[in-house]
């Protein structure tokens, strides 16, 4: 179950690192990948290789379920190719149904993953594309996302 302490405590962990190490910014949408469906996210870099990211996303079907992806990454520049390799945890607020079994309302979700980051440098632009894997108990399996994007 997530408790309301425990959203709090990781948001504000979240935003002290923003506001004492941050350099540079991305808004962008990533659908598949940490939340589950689509989520809207802000990213923020606290060094020249490390970046941590917050998101939200929603979905009805017979239950609402909002999802709250926080996690951290490490970049390795190749020039003009970026390998991303992180991990976190979502946080889903409602009842998710998989498989035609609903999950623990409230639960949290683990997740690594890695891929290929592109900045478009001219327009700052920002794509993503990435291999996850989820941990849900029993429905625990590999995911994939892809991300479209701002630099600011």
């Amino acid at each position: 179950m997530v408790r309301s302490y425990d959203v709090k405590k990781y948001l504000l962990i979240f935003l002290f690192a923003n506001t004492t190490f941050a350099l540079k910014n991305s808004s962008y949408i990533e659908i598949g990948g940490a939340g589950y469906l689509m989520t809207l996210n802000y990213e923020r870099m606290l060094t020249e290789k490390i970046i941590t990211r917050v998101g939200y996303g929603s979905h009805e079907s017979d239950n609402k379920v909002n999802f709250f992806p926080i996690g951290t990454a490490y970049l390795a520049d190749l020039g003009f190719q970026i390998i991303e390799i992180g991990g976190g945890m979502t946080f889903l607020n409602g009842t998710l149904q998989m498989r035609g079994e609903n999950l623990e309302p409230n639960i949290k979700m683990i997740y690594f993953g890695g891929g290929y980051r592109n900045i478009l440098r001219e327009s700052r632009l920002l794509l993503n594309l990435k291999g996850y894997y989820l941990f849900l108990g029993e429905f625990s399996s590999p995911w994939a996302g892809i991300s479209f994007g701002w630099k600011f």
